[in-house]
């Protein structure tokens, strides 16, 4: 399970391979596969990977559920008034397309997408800002929904 890269923003990826290479992502996947791949990436390399990545066309996943797409996109549009969860547009931007250092997260796989929300939920990764608090308070159908939408963005099915 691992993000796509086409695509990604050019900030976020280059702040992830930093956090990799000074070991401040630290949680057992990181240290297992990124913590060696990213300790010799000198500051050039990695504006370069993350010009390189950003710079490569996307295309959606299309592999989450298309029955939970279109509650999954109120999530995102609207937020969970009830829950206190404001709309994932404010910080990821309408199309999902990520804003700076916020991640795009249109098109990422469902399952990647589905697991992450999980794992900061359990406090498994500590991602900054509101995140974790989000995930932790979303339901394993809101979940899922979510996830499904966001792996249709970009597709003609859920235009």
């Amino acid at each position: 399970m691992a993000p796509r890269l086409a695509g990604q923003r050019d900030q976020y990826i280059g702040n992830q391979l930093l956090s990799f290479r000074d070991h401040i992502r630290d949680n057992p996947l990181s240290r297992q596969y990124m913590w060696g791949a990213a300790a010799n990436l000198s500051a050039q390399t990695v504006h370069d990977l993350s010009a390189y990545f950003s710079t490569l066309p996307t295309l959606p996943a299309d592999d989450g559920d298309r029955q939970l797409a279109a509650a999954g996109r109120t999530i995102y549009e609207q937020g969970i008034a009830e829950s206190n969860i404001v709309s994932c547009l404010v910080c990821h931007g309408p199309n999902a397309e990520g804003v700076r250092e916020i991640p795009r997260l249109g098109g990422l796989s469902y399952s990647y997408l589905k697991r992450r929300l999980e794992q900061w939920g359990e406090g498994f990764h500590a991602a900054a800002g509101p995140m974790p608090h989000i995930a932790s308070t979303l339901s394993p159908n809101e979940i899922d929904a979510l996830a499904s939408y966001l792996s249709f963005v970009g597709s003609a099915s859920v235009e």
